[in-house]
């Protein structure tokens, strides 16, 4: 299983001027690439990688000596991110143009993020630091903890901070989550999680307890620019350094979002075999004005991807429960389903049974029931799966579309 561990670099004035040279050099790379891919297909020609990447290589070589000072990486990585794009753009124009996911590709600005690649061969690693090429060694906050072949690294710009992200074939040496174990778990705006044990989890929202902080910010950097444009002026340095500040509030929101986030479904992964969870249309959800900022602040879509993986690590599975199935509106205890219920009813009594329900928990116990009914169809085709395995298509559960 490929994994990938970010981790936060320390380096000198020095290698921060080499890092924005070679970022320099990648987006200036990609734009080249991506000019001539244009040009080619205008005059007729047929476009490839290869032709590409042939081209830029003559190019930098005549025109271009200061793109030599960093890592061949740095452009070459890039040149082929531009064919990977336009693989991506040219496969999804075969779809129906509801299920198209990419654009064309689009020429690059300089902004604040921005990276570039390192390819396995072309760095060292050694405990606490990094060997780049043309660089020498950097020091990392902490070593890679992950065991494995290595398969690249991506040195990146974010809130104010150089982090290196390390791509690893790992080794899995998880253990095995307890065997016939099933939860259901039912997301929300007021409490993250819901489990059909009876736990509730809440989470940070971190977007609520930042978002007055950073709205000031956003003003100031916007009345900033308004200003630097209308004179015809260049951003100055207190306009950059104020950008520089918003972006470090954004990564702390994301930073804390993310914790939860992974102590969420490693907890869930360690303890339980079987996770059922919705399937959620977040992309419609998101509409409603009202909802959609909350609603993307728990990140219930990558809840629902780290669940994936962490099961499948350690002998599991995740089971994901039809879009229309009224989980919140079906009775745990009799199964009798409510015909109407809104958003803003929290807690509802049945019917049919009298029995007072809460909302959410009615929901994860309803999810826990369709798992076990799911498990007792696929009980006879599940094997141990061993350290490493995959697991197998046939336990997947996938919506109905």
């Amino acid at each position: 299983m490929i994994l990938g561990h970010t981790i936060a670099l320390d380096p000198t004035s020095e290698q921060e001027a080499y890092f924005r040279r070679a970022c320099g050099t990648a987006r200036f790379a990609y734009n080249w690439g991506l000019a001539e891919w244009k040009r080619m297909h205008a005059a007729g020609e047929k476009p490839s990688t290869s032709t590409i990447k042939a081209r830029w290589n003559a190019y930098r070589a005549a025109e271009l000596p200061w793109s030599y000072e960093v890592t061949k990486c740095a452009s070459g990585q890039a040149i082929l991110d531009l064919g990977a794009a336009f693989a991506n753009f040219f496969r999804d124009c075969k779809k129906p143009r509801r299920q198209q996911r990419f654009h064309g590709p689009r020429f690059k600005k300089k902004q604040l993020n921005e990276s570039f690649a390192l390819w396995n061969d072309q760095f060292d690693l050694d405990w606490d630091r990094i060997r780049i090429p043309k660089l020498g060694w950097v020091r990392m906050r902490e070593h890679l903890r992950l065991c494995g072949v290595i398969l690249g690294a991506t040195v990146s710009f974010s809130g104010g901070r150089w982090f290196v992200s390390v791509r690893v074939d790992a080794v899995n040496d998880k253990e095995p989550a307890p065997a016939d174990t099933v939860v259901g778990v039912d997301l929300g705006v007021e409490t993250l999680a819901t489990l059909s044990t009876g736990q509730k989890i809440a989470g940070p929202k971190p977007r609520k307890r930042l978002l007055g902080r950073i709205k000031r910010l956003q003003r100031r950097v916007s009345l900033q620019k308004h200003r630097a444009k209308k004179a015809g002026q260049k951003a100055s340095r207190r306009q950059l350094i104020r950008q520089l500040r918003l972006s470090r509030m954004h990564a702390r929101v994301a930073n804390i979002r993310k914790d939860a986030t992974h102590k969420l479904t490693t907890d869930l992964a360690q303890r339980f075999e079987t996770v059922v969870i919705e399937d959620l249309n977040i992309c419609g959800m998101s509409k409603n004005h009202a909802l959609a900022g909350a609603i993307l602040d728990g990140g219930w879509r990558e809840i629902r991807r780290q669940l994936q993986y962490k099961t499948a690590m350690r002998a599991g599975r995740v089971v994901v429960a039809d879009r229309f199935f009224p989980s919140s509106k079906v009775c745990s205890a009799c199964g009798c389903v409510k015909d109407a219920m809104a958003l803003s009813v929290r807690v509802w009594t049945c019917d049919d049974c009298a029995m007072a329900h809460d909302r959410d928990l009615n929901g994860a116990k309803n999810l826990e029931k369709r798992g076990l009914a799911k498990a007792e169809v696929t009980r006879g085709d599940m094997m141990p799966l061993r350290a490493g395995a995959s697991l197998p298509a046939s336990l997947v559960v996938e919506p109905r579309t």
